[in-house]
């Protein structure tokens, strides 16, 4: 099988042969360097994903506490609120997991209106499972031609 990936809500989903990853840029390189789920995957994408929000709380409130100070200045906060608006868009995938899932563990996919939740075994055998929200079309028929989604 060739190697494919889609994008979804919060980055990308890469599969081969092998595995489907969730990346939050879609480079195999990045997937490559990927582990299974577990409880030290599951901490790093914690810890990542608070301080992303952390930051982005920073920005917001600095935003927000200036448009206050600048209030007779409404261009200026319009400006911080658009500024807001592009930063929030380029952290959007900073904010989903990164970890690889084999494909041999995977139990089943379900479909859901936008998205799908894939129930797998994670590193310590464990079942477990992923929500993916807003998939990419492309997603649904990549994951229907590798038999992963039945339609």
């Amino acid at each position: 099988m060739e190697k494919q990936y889609f994008k979804y809500g919060s980055g990308y989903v890469n599969i081969d042969s092998e595995n489907l990853y969730l990346t939050n840029s879609g480079n195999w390189q990045e997937a490559r360097d990927l582990k299974e789920k577990s409880p030290k995957t599951k901490r790093q994408n914690s810890s990542r994903i608070l301080g992303n929000n952390i930051f982005l709380f920073i920005v917001f409130a600095s935003v927000l506490i200036g448009g206050f100070f600048l209030l007779e200045r409404g261009r200026i906060f319009l400006g911080g609120v658009v500024l807001l608006f592009f930063v929030l868009r380029y952290f959007q995938p900073e904010m989903g997991n990164r970890y690889k899932i084999p494909l041999s563990k995977i139990e089943s996919i379900e479909f859901f209106e936008k998205g799908i939740t894939i129930h797998f075994r994670n590193e310590a055998n464990e079942a477990d499972k992923e929500s993916i929200d807003n998939v990419d079309p492309k997603g649904f028929e990549i994951l229907t031609q590798i038999n992963l989604l039945k339609s």
